[in-house]
């Protein structure tokens, strides 16, 4: 399902394209990347005046303006209902054709202790980042597995569902309670999608320099910073650039950077795996690696908590 070669296994030309969060990030990074190999963009997200922005800059890489299309839709993508609506309205706009590949970037992150958070913000993100991935995946299937008559079909194509993850679903860090489980949550529905669909990738970033990232950096707790010094957040464009290549490749499980492929060594677990003999060995070797890394991060965390006490209902996040 998931072998390497060396055709393009992600050939966007003239395809029409769903990129949910697509407004700013890297969502928005990846309409760029996509419009510049001449794909047809739709983009979604809560806000127009964002929307409308980002379009218009979309448009200025299209690679043969005269053929692409481009689009936009608000939606709350946390509402199911709303993601059926999504995937109709471009499926009409489409001349009534599917879209052949739909990205899901929607989410944010605040990071914070777990006991500082209220629950109602715990089960904001699990809405805002798992479930809008879950929702527009449901709507995208049902619409892609309808039986449609032989006189119908218009093109056939090799379509693709991507998820973005994180690597904390691999190795969780201290503070970001409120979001990496919706993320591993993500990865789970992925490992299962993958069984019964063949169009199935994740791509698991560390941090990203966008609008989400600056505040995420507001409620990001000290010891959070302290534990994450490796992680040193890439450009939207560069990690839209080395996903679509991942995917061209016919990967499955797509990482960013050499520290979050340690990260994804560790948790390969059933996953399918891009190359057999490739991801057994980085299992091997990350597995080495973090007999030391995990001692580390809790050493860390335990000698923060001797010198500051347990966060409680009156801590504050550092600023």
């Amino acid at each position: 399902m998931f072998g390497l070669g060396s055709r393009n296994e992600f050939n966007v030309e003239g395809q029409t394209v769903v990129i949910t969060g697509g407004s700013e990030g890297m969502g928005k990074a990846v309409a760029l990347e996509l419009a510049a190999k001449g794909a047809n963009i739709v983009v979604v997200a809560r806000t127009a005046s964002k929307l409308v922005t980002a379009v218009n800059e979309i448009k200025t890489k299209a690679a043969n303006k005269f053929k692409q299309k481009f689009h936009y839709i608000s939606a709350d993508l946390t509402d199911p209902a709303e993601c059926e609506r999504v995937i109709a309205e471009v499926t009409t706009w489409n001349s009534g054709a599917a879209p052949d590949v739909v990205w899901c970037c929607a989410g944010f992150s605040r990071p914070g202790f777990f006991v500082d958070v209220p629950i109602e913000e715990h089960r904001q993100q699990m809405d805002t980042v798992y479930w809008t991935a879950a929702n527009t995946a449901h709507a995208t299937l049902r619409n892609w597995l309808e039986p449609v008559l032989p006189s119908a079909q218009m093109k056939t194509t090799r379509r693709h569902l991507i998820f973005t993850c994180s690597t904390l679903a691999f190795v969780p860090i201290t503070g970001y309670s409120p979001y990496s489980p919706g993320k591993a949550a993500i990865r789970s529905l992925s490992d299962t999608l993958s069984q019964e669909i063949e169009m199935i990738h994740t791509v698991f970033p560390m941090g990203i320099l966008s609008p989400g990232f600056d505040n995420e950096e507001k409620t990001k707790p000290e010891l959070t910073r302290k534990l994450e010094e490796a992680d040193k957040p890439q450009a939207p464009a560069d990690v839209a650039k080395i996903a679509i290549s991942a995917l061209e490749r016919g990967e499955y499980l797509i990482t960013t950077n050499f520290i979050g492929s340690m990260m994804k060594g560790t948790s390969l677990g059933a996953s399918p795996k891009n190359s057999i003999v490739g991801d057994t060995l980085l299992s091997c070797l990350s597995h080495l690696v973090f007999l030391q890394v995990i001692p580390d991060l809790r050493n860390k965390a335990f000698a923060w908590g001797k010198r500051n006490g347990l966060p409680g209902a009156n801590s504050t996040p550092a600023s």
